[in-house]
C-alpha cells in the first residue's frame, strides 16, 4: 500500500508542478508580447559589491559575438594590464581606428587615491570624455561601455548634465553600459536597467591578495 500512496503523491506532485509551469509560461509569454519596442538601452551597474566591470565586459563580449562593433572607455584604469583588455588585444579586436572591432580609450591615470592630483586627473578625464563622446555619436557602434564613469561625476571631473545629454543624444539603436559605485541620481533616472551589486563579503578584507584571472 505504501508504494501505491507514494505513486499517487508523485502523480499529484507532477500535476501541480505542470500547472505551476503552465502559469509561469503564460506570464512570460504575456511579458514578451508586451515588449515590442526595439531601441538602445542604458544599463547601469552600481553598488559596492564585486563584479560590475566583469558583468559589463560580459555584455561587451556578447555584442561582439553577435557581430557588433563596440566602444570602450575605462575612466580610472591605470597602466597595469587587466585580463579583459589583454584578451581583446590577443584577439586583435582592440584599436583606435574606424575599423577596430572595439574602439578603445583608457584614462590611464589609475585610481584617484594613487595620483592625488585633481588638476591632472581632471585633464585626463576631459580627454577620456572626448573619446566617449565620439563613441556615443558613432552609429556604427552597437554598444558603448563607460567603465567606472560614476567616479568622474562623484569627484567633479565631469559635469553630470553634460554626460546625461550626450547619452540621451546617442544613435537610437546604440546600447550603453555604465559601471561604478555611488551612481548619482541623474544616472539612476536616465538608465533603463539598473542593477545594484551588494557587498556582502570580500576576500580582500580577509587578507587574501587580489589574483590575476579572478580580480584583474
Amino acid at each position: 500500500m505504501v508504494p501505491l500512496i507514494a505513486e499517487r503523491m508523485d502523480d499529484q506532485f507532477q500535476q501541480a508542478h505542470a500547472q505551476r509551469m503552465q502559469q509561469k509560461k503564460a506570464q512570460v509569454d504575456a511579458a514578451v508580447e508586451r515588449s515590442r519596442a526595439l531601441q538602445g538601452v542604458v544599463v547601469l551597474l552600481t553598488g559596492h559589491g564585486k563584479g560590475k566591470t566583469t558583468s559589463a565586459f560580459g555584455t561587451l563580449y556578447r555584442a561582439l559575438g553577435h557581430g557588433q562593433r563596440a566602444g570602450l572607455v575605462q575612466f580610472i584604469t591605470g597602466t597595469q594590464s587587466n585580463g579583459e583588455v589583454t584578451f581583446l588585444l590577443q584577439q586583435g579586436l582592440l584599436g583606435q581606428g574606424a575599423f577596430a572591432r572595439v574602439a578603445y580609450h583608457a584614462m590611464a591615470t589609475g585610481c584617484t587615491w594613487n595620483s592625488q592630483g585633481w588638476a591632472a586627473d581632471k585633464a585626463a578625464a576631459d580627454i577620456a570624455w572626448q573619446a566617449a563622446q565620439h563613441m556615443l555619436a558613432d552609429a556604427s557602434l552597437g554598444l558603448v561601455l563607460l567603465d567606472e564613469l560614476t567616479f568622474m561625476l562623484e569627484y567633479g571631473y565631469l559635469d553630470a548634465s553634460d554626460v546625461a545629454a550626450a547619452i540621451r543624444a546617442r544613435p537610437p539603436a546604440q546600447n550603453v553600459v555604465i559601471t561604478g559605485r555611488n551612481a548619482p541620481p541623474v544616472l539612476l533616472a536616465l538608465a533603463d536597467t539598473v542593477s545594484e551589486i551588494a557587498d556582502t563579503r570580500h576576500a580582500f578584507r580577509a587578507g587574501i591578495k587580489a589574483q590575476a584571472g579572478l580580480d584583474f
